[in-house]
C-alpha cells in the first residue's frame, strides 16, 4: 500500500488494510474495550508513506488511498449480525488514531499544499488533485477537534471565500458543522448559506453538510432542518437532507429507533407527492437483515407500520416496502 508503483493497486491495498484494521477494532469493541488500542504498525507506516509521497504526480490518487472505506462498504465485509453504531465507533477510532499518530505529517502536507493568499484558482487535474489531498488532510485533522485545527478550518473558509474556491470552502464547512458549540463555526455556516442563497444546487450542498455532521443530536438537528421554509419538495433538496441523514449512523441508527421512525415518516410524506423518490427512500431500510437483533426488531417495526398503510402508499413505494419487509 505504501510503495506499490501502480496507483490502483496502491489504493486497493490501502482500502483492504483500512478495512482489516476497522474490522479488528470492531471485534475488540464488541468483545472488550479499546483502552489499549494502537494502530497496527504496518498500516500506520503504509499510510505515512502514502501521505508523504512526493513521486506520484496525481495527488487525487493519494487522497483516495488515504480515505478509509465507508460505513456501507465495511458493513458488507462483516459477518452478520452487525451493530452499526459500534462499527461507526470503530471507524472513527481508526480515523482519529491516524490523525493523532500522523498529526505533524498531515499538518506539514496541508501547509505545503496551501495556496498563496492571492493565488488564482486553477481548474485542471493537477490543481484539483492538490486541493483534494489538502482537504483530505484537513478532514483527518478535524477529527482531533482541537483549537489549532479549528483555526485552520476557519482560516481556510475565509481564504476560500476570498479566492472564490468552492471546493475548499465546502471542505472547511464540512469540518466546521461538527463544532456547533463554537460561535465562529456557526457564523461560517451562516456565511456559506448567505453567500449562495440564490443558488439552489449550492444550498443543497449546505443542507447535505448539515445532515452529514457526526453529532450526537444530529436527528434533532435534521428535524429542525426539514422544518425550514427553504426545505422544499425539490428532489435534490430532499436527497441532500434526508438521504444524507440515512447515511449518518449516529442519526439513522439511534439506539431507541427514533431515526428509523423519522425516515418512515418521511417515506410516507415524500411518497404522497413523488412516488419515485419515496420508493428510493424506502430502500433505506434494506440493511435490516445485516443488523443486530435489537435493531432488526426496531427497523422491522417501522417497516411494518409502513407496510400496513398499503392503501395510502403508491404502488412503487409499497412494492419496495413489501420486498424489503420480507427480505431475510
Amino acid at each position: 500500500a505504501g510503495h506499490d508503483t501502480d496507483a490502483f493497486n496502491r489504493w486497493e491495498a490501502a482500502q483492504e488494510l483500512g478495512s482489516k484494521t476497522v474490522r479488528q477494532v470492531y471485534a475488540q469493541i464488541t468483545s472488550s474495550s479499546t483502552e489499549d488500542f494502537k494502530l497496527p504498525k504496518g498500516y500506520l507506516e503504509a499510510m505515512r508513506a502514502i501521505l508523504n509521497d512526493e513521486e506520484t504526480a496525481d495527488r487525487s490518487l493519494l487522497a483516495y488511498a488515504l480515505v478509509l472505506p465507508s460505513q456501507t462498504t465495511l458493513l458488507e465485509t462483516l459477518p452478520r449480525p452487525v451493530d452499526p453504531l459500534k462499527l461507526h465507533e470503530a471507524r472513527c477510532l481508526v480515523r482519529k488514531s491516524l490523525a493523532t499518530e500522523l498529526r505533524e505529517d498531515f499538518l506539514k502536507k496541508y501547509k505545503a499544499l496551501s495556496p498563496a493568499p492571492t493565488e488564482a484558482v486553477v481548474i485542471d487535474g493537477e490543481n484539483a488533485g492538490k486541493r483534494r489531498l489538502r482537504n483530505t488532510c484537513l478532514a483527518y485533522l478535524c477529527a482531533l477537534k482541537d483549537d489549532e485545527v479549528l483555526s485552520l478550518a476557519l482560516s481556510q473558509f475565509e481564504e476560500a471565500r476570498t479566492r472564490q474556491c468552492m471546493t475548499d470552502k465546502l471542505a472547511a464547512l464540512q469540518c466546521l458543522v461538527e463544532r456547533p458549540e463554537i460561535a465562529d463555526a456557526q457564523k461560517a455556516s451562516q456565511q456559506f448559506y448567505d453567500d449562495h442563497s440564490s443558488d439552489a444546487l449550492v444550498v443543497d450542498k449546505w443542507f447535505a453538510a448539515q445532515a452529514g455532521a457526526d453529532l450526537p443530536d444530529i436527528l434533532q438537528h435534521v428535524e429542525r432542518l426539514v422544518d425550514r421554509p427553504d426545505f422544499t419538495r425539490n428532489p435534490n433538496r430532499i436527497r441532500a437532507a434526508i438521504s444524507t441523514f440515512v447515511a449518518n449512523p449516529r442519526g439513522f441508527h439511534k439506539e431507541d429507533g427514533s431515526g428509523y421512525a423519522f425516515i418512515a415518516k418521511k417515506v410516507a410524506e415524500v411518497d404522497s407527492f413523488n412516488p419515485q423518490l419515496g420508493s428510493r427512500l424506502a430502500l433505506s431500510f434494506s440493511s435490516w437483515p445485516k443488523l443486530n437483533e435489537g435493531r432488526q426488531a426496531l427497523m422491522k417495526e417501522h417497516l411494518g407500520k409502513l407496510h400496513a398503510t398499503k392503501e395510502t402508499l403508491s404502488k412503487d413505494t409499497f412494492e419496495v416496502i413489501d420486498k424489503v419487509f420480507k427480505a431475510a
